[in-house]
């Protein structure tokens, strides 16, 4: 029942339908020609893509956050940036946050990118490739 209340009070804004607009333009590794198995790409041709697509990623987003107690008791709210991998076989890597978000919210935050089911990879030349995200998880009281 508490959690419900929690989460009526939560929007979380997490402009996830624009997430392809929040990965890099440029690749992070050097080394992407030599060992496309550990490299890991930001611009690539087919993006990876939570199953069902956007709208099932707010969903699980909305079904499965748990405001944390503590931010909620001193009213604060903010937007944590979650980088992860998307790893060739969909699951998911290297979760963590970027910048200096609330650290009361950083531990909510990096919880739920990491139980999320496996994507559908991200592909380029017809070969499955790592793919680095970045998601903003906007925390906002009601």
């Amino acid at each position: 029942m508490e959690t419900q209340i929690l989460k009526k009070c939560l929007l979380i804004f997490a402009g996830f339908c624009a997430l392809s607009l929040l990965h890099s333009s440029k690749s992070l590794a050097q080394d992407a020609l030599t060992d496309s198995s550990k490299s890991k790409f930001t611009n690539i041709q087919v993006l990876p893509q939570f199953p069902g697509g956007t709208q099932a990623l707010h969903d699980f987003i909305a079904k499965n956050v748990i405001y944390p107690k503590k931010a909620l008791k001193k009213d604060i709210e903010g937007q944590v940036d979650v980088t992860f991998v998307v790893e060739r076989d969909g699951s998911l890597s290297h979760v963590k946050t970027v910048g200096n978000p609330n650290p009361l919210l950083v531990r909510e935050a990096v919880r739920l990118i990491k139980s999320s089911p496996k994507w559908s990879p991200g592909m380029q030349d017809n070969r499955t490739v790592r793919v680095q995200y970045t998601v903003p998880i906007v925390f906002r009281l009601q």
